[in-house]
């Protein structure tokens, strides 16, 4: 993860955008992107189809929104893998597997 950081903030500072990079306009373009990769989706009948699906397109979208949260972390001092097994175990607490197992999100819903 770190390489990757690393290498953002080079392509960053490379064109002097480090002062375009504030945290809100960061949230904003994960955002964005975020809108982007569900537009692929989007009139789709069949979520689990993947024969007609643009992987290539998705890949573009989906590391879009990576890279994008991962300069917000970066820009705001966080560790994103310490902050992603942070709310793993949150989440592992949260929905524990015996109350879980194979239920639908509607139900999950009910735990909050």
């Amino acid at each position: 993860m770190e390489e990757i950081v690393k290498a953002l903030r080079q392509f960053r500072d490379d064109r002097n955008w480090s002062r375009f990079h504030t945290p809100k306009d960061l949230a904003i373009s994960v955002s964005i992107e975020a809108g982007e990769l569900l537009e692929i989706f989007q009139w789709q009948h069949d979520g689990h189809d993947l024969d007609g699906l643009d992987r290539s397109r998705v890949a573009a979208e989906a590391a879009d929104v990576l890279l994008y949260t991962l300069m917000l972390f970066d820009r705001l001092g966080l560790d994103p893998t310490a902050e992603a097994m942070r709310k793993i175990r949150l989440n592992a607490q949260r929905y524990p597997v015996e109350k879980t197992f194979d239920k639908p999100a509607s139900f999950l819903k009910a735990l909050k």
